[in-house]
């Protein structure tokens, strides 16, 4: 702790320096910098203006060029006019049709060079006779076609750039057209002092990348020039007769921007220039940087002793030395580092305890979320941000997979239900609900049906943040169901068996015969011991779930089952129980339960058969699985009616005693060991099914 000063300071004093050193030479590269810029300008506009005289007289040069190459075109028109009149007079004595040239002009065309062209054209465009390239010809003879009028100009050939005339044939209407061309050369350097060659049109093209348009005189279709390799180069593209480019002129010279005239204005001066301001800004630099640095280092010196105590909230008495003589804005500077060094003394201190407190609210409030059995989840900016474990076993997921989640992904694989039946998703949950809690039913895959109160708050109008609550109400409405289920049933079972002990408590008031008293005594008891049965049933109903549920899983036989249970109710029946379990099918369970489900049906089955009729009990094994089936020859059971009989509370008929929760306790127990029980018919009558699940020796094929 006691090196911490004197490392400090070691530090700062290395800061300084460095601030020092980095001014002097940022300061001397401005200057350079700034010289350089200075320098580049100059250079360039002088290069510019040279450049720009160059391109006058080059201009100049390109009209004269102009101007000769127009001569030479008009030289040819002389030519094809002359010839065009000596066949006038002819061709005007022709009756009809398009004349052909006449031995005159087949002989003038032999004794013409090689290097010239020329053709006559019929008005119909067809060559009757041609001197020189073939490929040339057509060219000269699609400008006949397209304008018979005497004219002269440039033209591109397919052999080169050339110069060309035509001349009609015929006063009024032409019967035929001259055209004559002259090749120009090529390649051929046209004067010494601006070099100026003549090429084919294909030498340029004024989108040629680093060259830059220039004003081109008339005659011209473009012109662009570039400085390249030490020369000053101007390309210009040359108007041809058809409207398309002749030829192209290259003009070059030496580029005027590096002449050795002009060298020590564009280099000598501004290098020297620029090294004499950058010699005096880094001597400026340093005296600067020097009366800069000191009252910073004490400024750093005070920021790093006190600011480590303001941070943690300590007392910073001390105030920073600020020195007489320095500029007015360091004083300043000073005791505004002093004063926002208390500030922040104070301000760290409360934000400090306020910390410590918003810990303690944010560890009180994830506590409360997690423990509470409601499912909690805090959605912000379009994701979970916090849930507790009830949401996660809502989802069947785990509690890191729904954090940063989506929500709608989420929901998606959630269908919701209201109290109607009718399919509701989740937005139109949150926006109906208005915050308040609406009961839905929610199917999740491989998760059971489950009742929820669910409310959804929007803390942001734009509704990317909200929170959402639900409760899980299954077991409420089970019990309210159940709770007016059984109020139903007593209300309406019990009474009648009140009503007839009742009775015969009335007839034992008044003086009878003992015959008639024992009799009455007798009804009053069978009424009791109804009465005592429907209490055990409603019993049994209420608690069907937790009393119903195999308490010990053994091995059990289903065969031996079936047969003591046909021999216990046989006594009191009066139709034939006959059982068919031809070998033994053993399933894992609770046999007290398994019997009482066995019973029941055989029980149903006495009750609601034929008094002459016949109760077939079967045990057998399919597909896996061990099946108890229990026939009569009752009249059936109607097919709407088969799926609600093991519901509780439902009697085959109103005229039998019970509280219909034989079946119901069927279902129960089959369900507790994982089967199933239900009713189908049969030719013979009504059958009733419990499907279990056999033991492993039993389900192996053998």
């Amino acid at each position: 702790m006691a090196d911490r000063p004197r490392q400090a300071h070691r530090t700062t004093s290395e800061c300084m320096t460095t601030i020092s050193m980095r001014m002097q030479v940022v300061m001397a590269l401005s200057a350079a910098v700034v010289f350089t810029v200075v320098a580049v300008i100059v250079g360039l506009g002088v290069t510019d203006y040279a450049r720009t005289l160059a391109t006058v007289e080059a201009k100049s040069r390109l009209e004269s060029l102009r101007a000769r190459l127009d001569l030479e075109a008009s030289a040819l028109e002389t030519i094809a006019a002359r010839l065009a009149a000596s066949e006038s007079a002819r061709v005007s004595t022709v009756p009809t049709g398009s004349p052909d040239p006449s031995p005159a002009f087949r002989e003038w065309l032999s004794q013409q060079p090689d290097e010239r062209r020329a053709v006559w054209v019929a008005e119909d465009g067809t060559i009757s006779l041609s001197h020189g390239d073939a490929a040339d010809a057509a060219v000269m003879a699609s400008l006949a076609v397209s304008g018979a009028t005497a004219r002269h100009g440039l033209i591109a050939l397919p052999s080169g750039p050339a110069a060309i005339a035509l001349s009609p044939v015929g006063d009024a209407t032409p019967a035929a057209t001259i055209v004559v061309a002259e090749p120009l050369q090529t390649g051929k350097i046209l004067s010494s002092d601006l070099t100026t060659t003549l090429i084919g049109p294909d030498g340029a093209s004024d989108t040629d990348e680093d060259w830059s348009p220039i004003a081109f005189p008339e005659g011209y279709s473009a012109a662009i020039a570039d400085a390249r390799d030490s020369l000053f180069v101007i390309r210009a593209t040359l108007s041809g007769i058809d409207g398309r480019p002749a030829a192209t002129v290259r003009l070059e010279q030496p580029d005027p921007g590096l002449a050795r005239g002009r060298l020590w204005l564009v280099v000598i001066v501004p290098v020297a220039l620029g090294t004499v301001t950058v010699g005096l800004a880094f001597l400026l630099g340093m005296a600067l940087g020097r009366s800069i640095t000191a009252p910073i280092h004490r400024f750093v010196t005070y920021l790093q002793e006190q600011g480590y105590l303001a941070l943690h909230g300590l007392r910073t008495d001390e105030t920073v030395i600020v020195e007489q003589g320095i500029p007015g804005d360091f004083a300043e500077l000073g005791e505004v580092i002093t004063d926002l060094m208390k500030q922040l003394r104070v301000n760290q201190a409360e934000l400090l305890e306020a910390n410590e407190q918003a810990l303690a609210a944010e560890r009180a409030f994830r506590t409360v979320v997690e423990e509470s059995p409601e499912l909690k989840i805090l959605v912000r900016e379009g994701v979970v941000e916090i849930a507790n474990p009830a949401a996660a076993h809502f989802f069947g997921l785990h509690l890191g997979d729904l954090l940063r989640a989506d929500p709608d992904g989420l929901f998606a694989g959630v269908r919701f239900f209201n109290e109607a039946g009718d399919s509701v998703d989740f937005l139109e949950i949150a926006h109906e609900s208005d915050g308040r809690a609406r009961v839905v039913r929610c199917l999740v895959d491989d998760q059971p049906e489950r009742w929820m109160e669910m409310s959804v708050a929007f803390i942001d109008p734009e509704e990317r943040d909200y929170v959402i609550s639900a409760r899980n109400v299954t077991e409420e409405r089970r019990l309210e169901a159940l709770r007016e289920e059984v109020m139903s049933l007593a209300s309406h079972d019990l009474r009648s068996p009140l009503t007839v002990v009742r009775g015969y408590l009335d007839i034992l008031e008044k003086p009878i015969a003992d015959e008639q008293r024992e009799k009455a005594v007798a009804a009053a008891r069978r009424a009791t011991e109804r009465l005592e049965g429907l209490l055990n049933d409603l019993l049994d109903a209420t608690r069907a779930e937790r009393v119903l549920a195999p308490q010990v899983m053994r091995p059990v036989d289903l065969g031996e089952l079936a047969r003591t249970v046909a021999s216990s109710l046989q006594i009191g029946a009066l139709q034939t129980i006959v059982v068919h379990a031809a070998e033994p099918v053993t399933v894992l369970g609770d046999r007290d339960r398994l019997e009482q489900a066995i019973t029941n049906l055989v029980g149903n089955a006495i009750k609601h058969g034929p008094a002459e009729g016949e109760i077939r009990v079967g045990v057998s094994s399919r597909d896996g699985h061990a099946a108890v089936t229990v026939e009569d020859d009752g009249p059936g059971i109607p097919a709407d009616q088969r799926e609600s009989l093991f519901e509780r509370g439902m009697r085959g008929s109103k005229d039998t005693p019970g509280m219909g929760l034989g079946l119901y306790i069927v279902r129960v127990v089959s369900e507790a060991h994982g089967g199933t029980a239900y009713v189908e018919a049969t030719p013979r009558g009504t059958q009733f099914v419990i499907e279990l699940p056999l033991t492993a020796s039993d389900s192996t094929p053998g």
